[in-house]
């Protein structure tokens, strides 16, 4: 029975690894490797980079709060690594249709195949979450020094250690009630965005924690009731109330106490709905019939009559088109990819649009109207840059021989397809999003100058980045090492930085100077035109799609023959 156990539990630990949104070539052992290499490193480097003096652990307020921005630091990278772990393994959390086939048919008892998944899963979590704190649990102590070393050590592990198992447990525990709650079509059907959910706003709190940092000292001395809401606020009590004498003082001591109760209701619903949720979808999955679906609904049908009359007149558009909307949310790297830009794009518009000030009842909101530009403008970046680059990720390239035999002359027909794509799926629905929220804070006038320069140069972005392009999205092999990534990231926050902010001001400065803001729209139809004749004198010079992104060549020649 043990043997048993060990190897059903090997099995399902090995196939947490076994992740095709990390790598869909790699073997298990690298995706581990580099996994744990990339939990383990900030960590550490943070706990070097902490104040050089030795800090007074006993005395928490002094050096201007630093002490605990540090604290809260490290509870919060702990429970971000486990969210994203979470998030990662969302659909492994339960054993897959594939397990409970090739498991049930052997001699093994139900209970056994549980017990292993069960063994596997907190083996996994409890890996990750030491893996995530070790090395700053060892240097935060030493770096203190003094006679608070081993307290501190004790206090830092239990805190960073507790905020990572309340993440992990919450998410399998909320999970868990869905799977209770929900019909097993309804939760599939919303699964896939509820992970998409969750890594966006993982995503978000990296963004937003310096700002958190910075208000940590007001949010305190004040009482706010958001430090009784954000989680790391309890953890972080809890690390400080487990210094001897208590030095934090009574609110982290009432931090502390709501940290003990969320892990504890955390685990207990962990224990109640896993357990029920196993069975109930164990037996959902033996029962139920594999399906393509119902297929589309009537607003779907609607939308894809009406779509292919007006504007994809070219059948090898429509292909391209509506492959593009059957791909782009049914694999999990591009879900979670565009998840994660949605919520960088999120912290960013967050960051333009609210104005916080530091006064003496606390701090203080409130939303900058006159933001609402930067607003558009930022949102609409990450769509037409995030798509542009989802469609480099092959979804399965193993399928891709299809689209090479079935290739025509006509090769621009595809690139037309992804552009309308993009205009049509990504940033129709978000200035319909935007349109109320611009009327109602900025008027008619203001809201219609607002979105149509940021669709203007949309436009303008949208075919720079498209003018090179040569793939069917989705269908060709990608080699990131080809390019530099610090050079393409430096690019990015640069074209960032002059798109949204540069393009933002540019229009606030003339919504006063109505032939300021005519230069600004002929410029960008003038760049639309220039853009528009170099695309198609690139396409003169080679128009072949391509399937096979080569990588560098091993011996470089000089090809002077």
């Amino acid at each position: 029975m043990r043997s048993t156990l060990s190897l059903l539990a090997r099995h399902f630990f090995g196939r947490l690894f076994d992740n095709e949104i990390v790598s869909q070539t790699g073997d298990m052992r690298t995706n581990a490797v580099q996994a744990l290499g990339l939990a383990a490193s900030p960590g550490m480097l943070v706990a070097f980079f902490m104040l050089p003096q030795r800090l007074r652990f006993d005395q928490p307020f002094a050096h201007n709060w630093m002490l605990i921005g540090d604290c809260y630091f490290f509870v919060l990278y702990s429970m971000l690594v486990m969210g994203f772990v979470m998030v990662l393994e969302w659909d492994a959390l339960f054993p897959d249709r594939k397990d409970y086939l090739i498991l049930t048919p052997l001699p093994l008892h139900g209970s056994a195949i549980f017990a292993g998944k069960m063994l596997s899963l907190v083996a996994f979590l409890a890996l990750f979450v030491i893996d995530a704190n070790l090395l700053d649990s060892a240097l935060v102590p030493v770096i203190a020094g003094g006679p608070w070393l081993s307290a501190v050590l004790v206090a830092h592990a239990i805190a960073v250690v507790a905020g990572g198992a309340f993440v992990a447990l919450a998410f399998a525990a909320f999970q868990g009630v869905l799977i209770n709650v929900l019909p097993g079509r309804v939760f599939r059907s919303i699964s896939p965005w509820l992970q998409m959910t969750a890594m966006g706003v993982a995503c978000m709190m990296v963004f937003l924690t310096p700002l958190v940092l910075a208000l940590l000292r007001p949010l305190v001395e004040q009482r706010s009731p958001i430090i009784h809401w954000l989680p790391p606020f309890w953890f972080l009590g809890l690390y400080l109330d487990l210094l001897p004498g208590q030095p934090a003082g009574p609110v982290f001591h009432e931090l502390a106490r709501e940290a003990r109760q969320a892990l504890g209701i955390a685990l207990a619903l962990f224990a109640a709905t896993y357990t029920i949720g196993y069975h109930r979808h164990a037996r959902r999955i033996m029962e139920s019939i594999e399906t393509a679906g119902e297929g589309p609904g009537r607003l779907r049908r609607a939308f894809t009559r009406a779509v292919n009359r007006w504007l994809l007149p070219h059948s090898l558009e429509r292909a391209t088109f509506h492959f593009i909307s059957n791909t782009i949310l049914r694999t999990a790297r591009h879900r979670l990819f565009l998840g994660a830009l949605a919520g960088v794009a999120a912290a960013l518009a967050s960051l333009s649009a609210v104005q916080i000030s530091i006064r003496a009842g606390g701090p203080t909101a409130w939303f900058r109207p006159a933001s609402l530009a930067a607003v558009a403008l930022t949102f609409s970046f990450f769509t037409i840059t995030g798509l542009r680059a989802a469609f480099n990720l092959p979804a399965e390239l193993r399928a891709n021989w299809i689209f090479q035999i079935c290739e025509s002359e006509e090769h621009a027909a595809p690139i037309r397809a992804a552009r309308k794509w993009i205009l049509c799926m990504g940033l129709l629905p978000l200035f319909a999003l935007l349109l109320p929220v611009e009327i109602a804070f900025q008027g008619w006038l203001a809201a219609l100058v607002h979105l149509s320069f940021a669709a203007l140069f949309g436009l303008v972005l949208l075919n720079l980045l498209l003018i090179w392009f040569r793939k069917i999205p989705f269908t060709c092999s990608y080699f990131p090492g080809k390019t530099s990534m610090a050079l393409m990231l430096g690019v990015y926050i640069a074209g960032f930085t002059i798109y949204c902010w540069g393009l933002a001001d540019l229009v606030e400065g003339s919504l006063s100077h109505p032939a300021r803001l005519v230069e600004l729209y002929v410029t960008a139809i003038l760049a639309l035109r220039g853009l528009a004749w170099l695309e198609r004198r690139e396409r003169g010079i080679t128009d072949a799609l391509i399937y096979e992104d080569e990588p560098d060549p091993i011996v470089r020649t000089l090809e002077l023959g």
